[in-house]
């Protein structure tokens, strides 16, 4: 029992270790964890289900931030934006299994959210 304690406070100590999409664009990043996963499907086979999961378990706040996390990743600009978000999130997914391109993908998912954020207070 005492050697688990033990490890439990190690791990307390570790520190966290976050990509540059959590740095910088947190509630982006927190979107794709949390709903563009491996698993994805248990919300639906579409972008557009799976973002009604995420507009489900959100307040129009925070989608309001998502939005602006996705304005500020693509204001990184076009080129290498594939690869950029690649690095920066980690998905689990293909964003062009959904869209043609990446940018498309998250210019999508911000339709969905600004779609479901103008029927909120």
């Amino acid at each position: 029992m005492l050697r688990d304690h033990a490890a439990y406070l190690a791990c307390l100590t570790m520190p966290v270790i976050q990509t540059k999409g959590q740095q910088l664009f947190p509630e982006l990043a927190v979107l794709m964890g949390g709903y563009f996963h491996q698993d994805f499907d248990i919300n639906g086979d579409t972008l557009e289900k799976v973002v009604s999961a995420f507009v489900a378990d959100s307040d129009a706040p925070l989608r309001r931030l998502v939005i602006s996390d996705i304005d500020a990743f693509l204001a990184t600009g076009e080129v290498g934006m594939e690869e950029r978000f690649q690095a920066y999130f980690r998905p689990d997914i293909i964003p062009t299994e959904f869209r043609p391109t990446t940018r498309e993908f998250l210019l999508a998912i911000r339709v969905e959210l600004g779609a479901a954020s103008a029927h909120s207070p």
